[in-house]
């Protein structure tokens, strides 16, 4: 507590101190007139008992006197004092009303009083008194009344003595009290006022030699504002100078020569930088601070005798106690130097973002420039191996295949890192099921797992969430590279995915662990903490053995972090590794069931199985029909969903192919008609060339049963059908026909065709002739909506396309349309698609001519 504030508490409380001594002898004077009071009513009650005492002898002797007498006198003189007596009595109960022992003496002497009364009126009555007895001994009983009475009496008044002295004593202790707190108050309210004054004297001395510091100090602090190479001005509330040190002075020339400070820059002109416009007076700093409001700005630029000088500029406005402004500091400071150098680097920035943007068409260029002859490599080793070989030479091409799929991965692995560095990598955030996720790469790994003989485990938490906001994309890639090491590495035994949740789990959020684990070659413990390393393998033997670049690892970490996850390895050599992978993903609002029971209800059936296909390409309706007609199941077509429609109102179906997007009413909304509207039960299995899981999640969403991606092979559609459909079929039922001649090209491959119509060469070519024909004048409606630049035509065209080009096996020309489909998804703009879109033109035009060899030398081999 300082000086000041000791001195009001001293003045306040002798103050207060003060006025606790009025209050209590304002107090001790009620109190000392309330005893006083007392005194006094005492007095009254013992002066009525002396009256009432004198009373009762009065009527004794009046009594005394008739008897002996006869004399009316004592008689009335007798009434009167019973009259006087009565009125005594009644007021001094007044007086003692508040005590209860006196009220029941007082009571039982009005009692007593009457019982006399009673007696002396028999005493007065002519022949009262009883023949034989003198007079006077008649009233025996009229003085025995009084004897008790007087008793009662003499109580009552020892009473009240007792309470004056009670009372009296009472009264002199509260005025001794009275004076000493009164008397100890005065001195400590005084001691207290004297204490105030002795402080408030040593405080007038000190605040003299702070007031001689102050000065002191202030002159000390100008001269220390004069050696700061900073711009320093202080003006009043007026806007007048009231101090400016060296670089002020130096900055404007005799600064104090000027009365105010728009004075001073009318010397010289504050422009805006860089656009070199006036600056605004109300938004210069100074100005907006003699408003009371702070204010810096970093692009003033000053001219002054020819030179232009860019500022950063600070004004502060200072307030006195009572909150009036008293001063405006304004400091500048010279920052040319500072943003010359920020020019500098903005060019700097731009060279780089042209470097950037250089290597970003670099790395797209060397990936079609890399991926083309990589593909055709691959291509015309399949296609050689499909020939007539010896044993060397299937070694020889085998090889090449093998190589060739490596050199593919390593080019992969290098064009993520870059893009990885180059920040290049977007995170999506849509709707996608670790269910369905999982069960894809269970599908992609199983080939593999196959051929090297091992078995390929996955567990999914029942307990976790069905949908996830997230990038699957980037998850299956993770996933898949481990997966993919675990195959790679891993001679005998089995490979194990397991997802479950991980810890810190709310109602909005899961962090989901990945466990890879294989029963492989393991790693080296000093190898394990650089393993996520770039070109870190476990050792040099692996390297030779294995092959790979020792990316992968890196890429899944980094992959990982981006998402705010996280990646650990464990591992025993010769035993297996196990790496954990942790990523936190959102749980979507909207959730479904992935394992969820066929919609229909119905018994099964035993009879002929009716299938209706809802699909627009002629293509597809023909592949799809033959497929049907060879597992033993009528079909009818329907080209939309209005006409589905329409069948369903006057036919029964045992269950539903959809296709998604087709004119007039694609797959979704008629899903949704079905439902709410036929109010039908019947099992729906969507079909379409997009396989990802948020279509498959929005499949289930709008109620479809299941999800066939296109292009299926026929044992997929044969166990899908059998899941809703309890049928009896005969797995001899499809006919065996001769061997496929393999088309003499690579830009695409007969096999997933034949494959999907159970090798049925007939089909196969009856199928291509379809796709001869229809597939020029659909070239010719892409080229004419490129030359419109009609985005939204070129989306149809090539979806329609996109599932021929994956029966055929053209891989480059699907490639092209779903990085198509993507950049329109993206909504790109027409520059970017273009290329992708010519590029597709290119290679189906290419394609063609050899689809048409290939009719030709089939057809011809088979006559």
């Amino acid at each position: 507590m300082n000086r000041n504030r000791r001195i009001s508490f001293m003045v306040a409380l002798g103050l207060l101190i003060t006025v606790l001594i009025g209050i209590n002898a304002r107090q001790t004077i009620y109190r000392l007139i309330g005893m006083n009071n007392w005194v006094v009513h005492t007095y009254l009650v013992l002066n009525k008992t002396q009256r009432i005492l004198a009373l009762l002898t009065n009527m004794d002797n009046d009594l005394r006197g008739y008897l002996q007498s006869n004399n009316p006198y004592f008689k009335s003189d007798f009434e009167h004092s019973s009259h006087e007596m009565t009125k005594q009595l009644k007021s001094i109960q007044v007086l003692t009303i508040d005590n209860s022992i006196q009220t029941k003496r007082l009571q039982l002497l009005d009692t007593l009083f009457q019982s006399k009364l009673a007696s002396s009126r028999s005493l007065f009555k002519a022949g009262g008194i009883q023949q034989g007895k003198p007079r006077l001994d008649s009233i025996a009983h009229f003085l025995s009344i009084s004897s008790q009475f007087y008793q009662v009496l003499k109580a009552t008044e020892s009473y009240e003595n007792v309470l004056l002295e009670t009372r009296v004593a009472q009264s002199e202790r509260s005025a001794s009290y009275a004076t000493i707190s009164n008397l100890v108050g005065a001195i400590t309210a005084l001691i207290m006022i004297l204490w105030a004054i002795y402080m408030l004297f040593q405080s007038l001395q000190k605040s003299t030699r702070l007031n001689q510091q102050l000065t002191e100090s202030e002159q000390q602090t100008k001269k220390l504002l004069d050696a700061v190479p900073v711009s320093v001005v202080i003006i009043n509330q007026h806007g007048q100078f009231y101090y400016a040190n060296q670089a002020a002075s130096q900055l404007i020339d005799n600064i104090t020569e000027f009365t105010t400070y728009s004075d001073a820059l009318n010397r010289g002109q504050l422009f805006r930088y860089p656009e070199g416009e006036p600056y605004p007076i109300e938004q210069r700093p100074t100005f907006r601070a003699l408003k009371g409001e702070p204010a810096q700005a970093d692009d003033l630029e000053f001219r002054v005798n020819g030179k232009a000088i860019q500022l950063l500029s600070t004004a502060s406005p200072v307030y006195d106690a009572q909150g009036q402004l008293q001063y405006v500091i304004t400091s500048s400071i010279d920052i040319s130097e500072r943003v010359q150098s920020q020019k500098r680097l903005q060019e700097a920035r731009k060279i780089a973002e042209k470097a950037a943007k250089v290597k970003e068409d670099f790395l797209a260029n060397m990936s079609h420039e890399i991926r083309t002859p990589l593909n055709a490599m691959l291509g015309f080793s399949e296609l050689l191996d499909t020939t007539v070989l010896d044993q060397d030479q299937k070694e020889f091409v085998r090889l090449i295949r093998t190589a060739g799929k490596n050199l593919l991965t390593i080019v992969n692995d290098i064009l993520d890192i870059s893009k990885l560095e180059a920040g290049m990598i977007k995170l999506e955030s849509i709707p996608f099921s670790i269910q369905m996720l999982t069960a894809s790469l269970r599908s992609m790994c199983q080939a593999s797992v196959s051929d090297k003989g091992l078995q390929l485990i996955v567990k999914v938490d029942p307990d976790l969430p069905t949908i996830f906001l997230g990038d699957p994309t980037r998850l299956t890639q993770i996933i898949l590279n481990l997966l993919n090491n675990a195959i790679k590495f891993t001679k005998h035994g089995h490979i194990t995915l397991r997802v479950e949740q991980g810890e810190k789990a709310t109602s909005e959020s899961v962090r989901v662990r990945f466990i890879v684990q294989d029963t492989g070659i393991g790693i080296a413990p000093d190898m394990l903490p650089t393993i996520f390393e770039r070109f870190q393998q476990a050792d040099d033997f692996t390297t030779r053995y294995y092959g790979g670049t020792g990316l992968g690892l890196n890429i899944v970490k980094a992959l990982t972090e981006l998402q705010g996850g996280s990646v650990t390895v464990t591992s025993t050599p010769g035993k297996g590794s196990q790496f954990i992978v942790e990523i936190p993903y959102l749980i979507a609002k909207e959730q479904i069931s992935v394992h969820q029971a066929p919609v229909s209800t119905t018994t099964p059936i035993e009879g002929n199985v009716r299938v209706l296909v809802v699909e627009d390409n002629l293509m597809n309706q023909k592949l799809v029909l033959q497929v049907l007609k060879r597992l033993g199941y009528q079909a009818q077509v329907a080209a939309d969903g209005q006409k589905a429609l329409d069948l369903l109102n006057g036919n029964s179906f045992d269950v539903i192919l959809m296709d998604l997007q087709m004119p007039v009413m694609d797959g979704y909304e008629t899903t949704r008609q079905i439902r709410s509207k036929l109010k039908s039960t019947i099992p729906i299995i969507a079909m379409t060339a997009h396989a990802l899981p948020s279509e498959q999640e929005e499949c289930l969403k709008v109620g479809m049963n299941d999800f066939l991606p296109k292009p299926f092979q026929m044992e997929e559609l044969q166990l899908l059908l059998r899941k809703y459909l309890s049928v009896k079929i005969s797995d001899d039922s499809t006919s065996t026909v001769d061997g496929p001649l393999i088309p003499p090209t690579t830009s695409f491959s007969v096999e997933p065709l034949l494959k999907a119509v159970g090798n049925d060469q007939g089909l196969t070519i009856e199928l291509l002739d379809i796709y001869l024909e229809e597939t020029p004048p659909a070239i010719d409606q892409l080229k004419l909506a490129l030359d419109r630049q009609d985005i939204d035509e070129i989306k149809r065209i090539i979806h329609t396309q996109q599932v021929h080009t994956k029966m055929l096996g053209m891989s480059e020309a699907t490639r092209l349309i779903l990085e198509t489909e993507a950049l329109i998804g993206a909504k790109k703009d027409f520059a970017a698609i273009s290329p992708l879109v010519g590029q597709y033109i290119k290679e189906v035009e290419t394609a063609l001519p050899l689809i048409e060899q290939y009719v030709q030398t089939t057809v011809n081999h088979r006559d």
